[in-house]
């Protein structure tokens, strides 16, 4: 079958002398090993977290008050993630387009950098919708992640899709995006937020044989001493085990564990670190690779679900509902005992009676005398304040995370009025804000990411980059791109981001929003055009003319403030005129004030004599 195989820039080999690398491969061991040594408690939460969202209980049978009592792990950590997962994704990738494209403020009256931004929108668009780049499959499992456990990483390398039939051929090549395991992200510990620097970053990655000799050949890795693995993480191992998909044996001890690390390390002793990228066979303790960093910035975006400052680990949904999920484990097992005692009886009778004797509804037992030698006890009460025992903490997991499916549902009356409850909905929704946020902006720069593959591959003068992009977009658009791309400060003109911008799902709330701001932007357009008219017109006093100029510049100030407020907006600039340079335009122009006398007419705004404009009131606006 076809395989990717991931491909670096050609590079010229490192020259270091031997003492140098020696340094640095000591340097490499001590970190990785103080980064796994490091993280061993989390491992450990991680792997509780894991069992949380499969309802293992945490003990394999209760016997306490009776043996065999109920033992159920009630999941309220799985049914939260699995909310949130299906709230972002929906919110990710049922947007079209995907990603957005605009030149920044300042050359957003630029004509040939819009144009750039729409043929780079087309093109990025058509690299996240690519079933080669892998874009959905990593982006939903780094958000289950995400969710789960606190952290999900995006590696972004180029690769090429190679098939051997005779010989090898190479059907495509690009960027492509591979969700990594949380487990499998080594940092030193204590380490900070920005993964771009970091003195010490490195992916985990288990490689069959073949697999590995196809990568050593196609990067010139060094693949003599290398070793097996014997056993995976243990995080790893909880996967596969709850997941009931764990390795066969007889895969056992042929896996190789590679670590791809990017350092910063003085290599060659001038005193100054240089930005090194090296392939490390942990198993083996062998170095099998290492150079100057193929890439100008290190292919990997990160997000977090609940950020802990000043930490590279995030927390996750599980593990910030343990301790209620743990309680509610115990209310919810001790109230199903308590139905099943309370419905229960104690038999007493006299010592003639056999004791191995069994109890059915409906059985005629005779005894010497029923009233005193044979006698049924309760074995407990009903207690129904367990039962809200069970809300109040179901409530507090709800407050802890920030949605409602946890606790007791919609508990909005029915006559509540519709701005309160657009309210609370909105309270919920910015309580998920900066998970979301994460993992748009992690989304998005991991496009970018992929946008910096083409462009290193184009500096490089990678000829099949430039055929990939011109077959994609024709000629006029696949040169804009290209054009783009070989600038190194393209990203400093254009913002790439997600489309989604907002953490609500209410679609009706969003038609809402948006039929309302193009109602404000209609009435703020046409009395904008009423007083540039005014302003213009020769027979305007020019006290009344420069009065105008200053409403309708006002006027711009109040309608930015005001679509500021709204989620589909994030470049309100676009949407304000600039009336200093419309009216320098229309000086400079005089046919134009006629245009705007024929506009207004069209409009229903006045004849040849503008009549004296009214602003919207606030209410309007």
């Amino acid at each position: 079958m076809p395989r990717f195989i991931e491909k670096h820039k050609t590079q010229k080999p490192l020259n270091v002398n031997q003492d140098r690398l020696s340094s640095f491969v000591s340097w490499v061991e001590q970190e990785i090993e103080d980064s796994f040594s490091s993280r061993k408690q989390q491992d450990a939460i991680h792997r509780e977290c894991l069992k949380m969202y499969y309802g293992v209980p945490k003990m394999e049978s209760r016997n306490i008050p009776i043996p065999n009592a109920p033992n159920i792990e009630v999941t309220i950590g799985a049914i939260a993630a699995d909310t949130i997962y299906a709230q972002a994704v929906d919110l990710i990738f049922n947007t079209s387009p995907l990603i957005t494209t605009r030149p920044k403020p300042k050359y957003k009256n630029d004509t040939e950098t819009v144009k750039d931004a729409k043929a780079m929108q087309i093109f990025i668009n058509h690299i996240a919708s690519s079933n080669e780049t892998n874009l959905r499959d990593s982006i939903e499992s780094s958000i289950l992640d995400d969710i789960q456990l606190g952290t999900g990483v995006i590696y972004t390398p180029y690769v090429q899709k190679t098939k051997k039939t005779k010989t090898a051929k190479i059907l495509s090549a690009g960027p492509r995006f591979y969700s990594v395991p949380t487990e499998d992200v080594i940092v030193p510990g204590g380490s900070k937020e920005n993964i771009q620097e970091l003195s010490f970053f490195g992916m985990r990655f288990y490689y069959t044989l073949q697999e590995l000799v196809d990568a050593a050949k196609a990067n010139k890795w060094n693949i003599e001493g290398i070793q097996p693995l014997h056993a995976k993480d243990k995080v790893r191992t909880a996967r596969e085990m709850l997941g009931r998909q764990h390795e066969s044996l007889n895969r056992r001890g042929t896996l190789i564990d590679v670590i791809k690390g990017y350092a910063y390390f003085d290599i060659d002793g001038d005193g100054y670190d240089e930005d090194l990228f090296f392939v490390w066979n942990h198993s083996g303790r062998s170095l099998m690779y290492i150079n100057y960093s193929p890439e100008d910035t290190r292919p990997v975006e990160k997000m977090v679900y609940q950020k802990q400052s000043h930490l590279f680990y995030g927390l996750g949904v599980l593990q910030m509902l343990m301790p209620y999920e743990e309680k509610l484990s115990d209310i919810h097992n001790f109230a199903t005992l308590n139905i099943l005692l309370a419905n229960s009886r104690l038999f007493i009778g006299s010592e003639a009676l056999d004791e191995t004797m069994q109890i059915w509804p409906g059985k005629y037992i005779q005894v010497p005398d029923a009233s005193k030698d044979f006698r049924a006890l309760q074995m407990a009460d009903v207690y129904n304040s367990i039962w809200q025992d069970q809300m109040i903490t179901m409530q507090l997991a709800n407050q802890r995370i920030g949605i409602s499916e946890t606790g007791t549902g919609n508990n909005i009356p029915s006559r509540t009025p519709g701005i309160t409850m657009m309210t609370a909905m909105q309270q919920v929704n910015r309580r998920f804000t900066p998970a979301f946020d994460s993992m748009r902006l992690c989304v998005a720069a991991s496009l970018r990411q992929a946008c910096y593959r083409y462009q290193e591959r184009l500096l490089s003068g990678d000829q099949r980059a430039i055929e990939t992009i011109i077959d994609v977009l024709g000629y006029e658009d696949g040169t804009r791109v290209i054009t783009v791309l070989r600038d190194s400060k393209f990203d400093e003109h254009l913002d790439i981001e997600l489309t989604a911008s907002s953490a609500s799902v209410n679609r009706e709330a969003d038609r809402q929003n948006s039929i309302m701001l193009t109602n404000i932007l209609s009435q703020y357009y046409q009395r904008t055009i009423e007083l540039i008219m005014l302003s213009v017109n020769p027979q305007t006093p020019p006290e009344i003319a420069g009065i105008a100029k200053k409403i309708a510049t006002s006027a711009g100030e109040i309608i930015d403030r005001t679509i500021r407020t709204f989620d589909q907006v994030r470049d309100p600039s676009t949407f304000v005129i600039d009336i200093e340079e419309e009216l320098n335009n229309i000086e400079a122009n005089s046919g134009d004030q006629q245009a705007l006398a024929g506009l207004m007419q069209m409009l229903g705004g006045g004849g040849e004599q503008p009549q004296s404009p009214q602003l919207p009131s606030p209410g309007e606006i």
